[in-house]
């Protein structure tokens, strides 16, 4: 099999082609999505984009080889493949070794893992041993962003300058620190580390 994309389309019949017909030389990491509004999957646009992440730092990475590819299952065009799997949910990732079934650990957990590259490469190298070193284009509109607001901040202290006494105030500081611990408490670091989602569909049940 040829690779023209980091990411193969696959439809019920390509899936039964490249997946499922042995004898095959090669494993597969493939996602099954619902990336239709009409689905209501708030989480499968953030998964297409991690994993699309991930395919694009393997397809232009030393470690990339005929040995493993990325394919992905949109439920639109392959509600078969769902009703193969057992699956009703998404978004769902699944590896599928060369020479045998995919057995429990062949199924990502993003329930703990969350959903960023990082975590979803650490699985592929755990499932493969094939280790994708991630990487990510520059967002250089955060750069803008950041330096904007600084030049707003100086440009309001300039202005100010004659009443800056709240900045010696022990009292402000005091609510700013507490402020600040009550976010790094909350969960929101750890969200923002794992690149986990808001909320999640449990894999067995469809639920929110």
């Amino acid at each position: 099999m040829s690779l023209k994309k980091a990411v193969i389309r696959l439809n019920a019949e390509r899936f039964k082609h490249f997946v499922r017909t042995p004898p095959r030389n090669y494993s597969m990491i493939v996602m099954l999505t619902a990336l239709s509004p009409q689905r209501q999957c708030p989480m499968c646009k953030q998964a297409h984009d991690e994993f699309q992440v991930v395919a694009e730092s393997y397809r232009h990475s030393n470690a990339f080889s005929n040995k493993l590819f990325f394919g992905m299952v949109d439920f639109d065009e392959g509600a078969e493949v769902f009703q193969y799997l057992k699956l009703n949910s998404a978004p769902v990732f699944m590896h599928f070794p060369a020479k045998m079934k995919p057995k429990k650990g062949d199924q990502m957990d993003i329930g703990r893992t969350g959903l960023s590259a990082e975590q979803m490469a650490k699985w592929v190298k755990d499932r493969t041993e094939i280790q994708i070193q991630i990487y990510r284009a520059p967002d250089y509109s955060k750069f803008a962003f950041v330096a904007l607001s600084l030049i707003m901040i100086a440009g309001l202290i300039y202005v100010k300058r004659d009443s800056l006494g709240i900045l010696y105030n022990n009292f402000v500081w005091g609510i700013f620190v507490i402020f600040f611990i009550l976010i790094c408490t909350s969960g929101q670091v750890w969200n923002n580390i794992r690149g986990a989602s808001f909320s999640h569909r449990d894999q067995k049940t469809g639920q929110i």
